[in-house]
């Protein structure tokens, strides 16, 4: 049986030599026997959230104070199905009337639904969430061969890190969770021929 990383998060090694993964920070929400999914938290902005309303035909093109409204971005959350977008906010802003949402762990929660969309374009006030295009997924076994060769450091989930963290900064202070830098976990020693 498999001990779940998830809810947790995985930190890429440097280098990583995936340029899917490159200096990322995955939110792990699942994993299993039959593998794990999450979402690369600092992964590229793709779009403000205000576009994706507009794309997914939930708000008129040119809607009035749109961006005042409904804050945010969307980023590339993973090479896998980039074209769902996945919706993940704090717990304490979580709209209770809106049926499929999950809670990936304490104090995060995360949908994929349209109806959650709608109400953002209503006005409802989820000033933290951030919309992940795509999600990274492995299959059975594959996660824990990756960890077992140093290509993640997998960790505790920390709605700090998620949400009020610059994206910039995200792989770093990731690592400085441990007390470390991510230069101890490279496999080339700098000096040696």
């Amino acid at each position: 049986m498999v001990q779940s990383l998830a809810p947790g998060i995985l930190i890429a090694a440097p280098p990583l030599g995936d340029p899917n993964f490159e200096r990322s920070v995955v939110l792990l929400a699942s994993h299993d026997e039959d593998g794990a999914f999450g979402w690369v938290l600092n992964g590229a902005e793709l779009m403000k959230m205000s576009e994706l309303l507009v794309r997914t035909g939930v708000l008129a093109d040119g809607a009035m104070g749109v961006d005042k409204t409904c804050p945010g971005v969307v980023r590339r959350g993973g090479p896998v199905l980039e074209g769902q977008v996945w919706l993940v906010y704090p717990e304490e802003q979580r709209p209770s009337e809106i049926e499929n949402q999950f809670r990936v762990s304490p104090g995060i929660f995360a949908s994929a639904s349209k109806d959650f969309l709608e109400a953002l374009a209503r006005g409802v006030a989820v000033p933290s969430v951030l919309g992940l295009a795509g999600y990274a997924g492995w299959g059975p076994e594959q996660l824990e061969r990756e960890i077992g060769e140093g290509a993640w450091l997998p960790g505790a989930a920390d709605p700090m890190l998620v949400f009020h963290t610059p994206v910039g900064d995200v792989w770093q202070r990731a690592y400085a969770q441990f007390g470390v830098s991510p230069i101890a976990f490279t496999s080339k020693t700098v000096g040696l021929a």
